[in-house]
């Protein structure tokens, strides 16, 4: 809503609230988009240098990911040394059909990056990805007839097909796995029948049903849920912005140094897009919440001085 349709709409009297919320908006923005254009100037002014070339400090260097341990990621099922999780459950609220996050899970694990020089050690921790979504889609609730397919897409360079409708049950799923797993090594008197009794309430679940302190419902069965995935692929050529340090655990003798967040400079950014493409897209980020936000905090100024009658 324009700041004229909100002061006709108001009959002229506006909530001191407004203004204020508009003008602490705008400056959040304003904030944060010129910590993400600091940090595509770091990018676009750190050269990118051969992994053996790499001096201690802040680094920039490109390669594949490989080595370590790799992960598996939950919904593509693809390895991969970090990843990332959200679904939200479609409800209605104020008469309104509104997605509300209800899960969130994310995993990573130190990988190599190598190129034709050499490779060298990243330890992920409290870094900042960029990376293009491996998968998005919903699933309907398998109680209810729907009219044509649940969208669904997959990142295709990934190789693997879109989960299905028994895969995305599963998912959501996960915590009677844990509990199964728990009873199962827990050795107690009557562990098998509280096997027995997980595994049914499981199948009930995953076809709609859903079992909690107040009976069974077919809550689980009359939602729909959206699924939303990042991976950071094994594999994959991977930029990494960081700090290059001493690496405290060298495997050998080509093992000594790292890169991570440095500890005066936080900036630390991990992305499998091409460099062009990952500089574009951070620039353009910035300068939207920058704009974004000047306008809020004019919009909001503005908006308290015609409520003031000052303007």
């Amino acid at each position: 809503m324009s700041i004229a349709a909100l002061v006709f709409a108001s009959g002229g009297h506006i909530s001191p609230f407004i203004p204020i919320a508009m003008v602490a908006v705008g400056v959040i923005l304003f904030i944060v988009g010129f910590v993400k254009y600091r940090k595509f100037r770091l990018l676009a002014d750190t050269p990118r240098v051969p992994i053996r070339s790499v001096s201690m400090g802040l680094s920039h260097v490109a390669g594949s990911s490989v080595g370590g341990q790799p992960l598996t990621s939950p919904l593509t099922q693809v390895p991969c040394y970090y990843f990332e999780v959200t679904v939200e459950k479609q409800v209605k609220k104020d008469n309104q059909e509104t997605w509300e996050r209800t899960h969130h899970e994310r995993a990573e694990v130190p990988f190599y990056l190598q190129d034709e020089t050499g490779t060298i050690l990243v330890n992920p921790q409290q870094a900042e990805y960029n990376l293009p979504r491996a998968f998005w889609g919903e699933l309907r609730p398998p109680m209810m007839l729907s009219i044509g397919t649940a969208p669904r897409k997959v990142d295709q360079s990934l190789g693997v097909p879109p989960p299905t409708d028994d895969h995305l049950r599963a998912y959501l799923n996960g915590s009677f796995n844990q509990m199964r797993a728990a009873v199962q090594g827990s050795g107690i008197p009557g562990g098998g029948a509280i096997d027995k009794g997980l595994a049914v309430a499981q199948k009930m679940q995953m076809m709609g049903v859903s079992i909690g302190a107040g009976g069974i419902s077919m809550d689980f069965g009359n939602h729909a849920y959206r699924f939303t995935e990042y991976v950071l692929p094994a594999g994959r050529p991977t930029n990494v912005l960081g700090t290059c340090a001493e690496n405290p655990t060298p495997a050998n003798e080509g093992d000594r140094n790292m890169i991570r967040r440095g500890e005066n400079e936080k900036t630390f950014l991990i992305s499998t897009k091409s460099e062009e493409k990952l500089e574009g897209s951070m620039k353009l980020q910035a300068l939207v919440m920058i704009f974004l936000g000047a306008a809020l905090i004019l919009g909001g100024a503005a908006v308290g001085l015609y409520s003031a009658h000052m303007l």
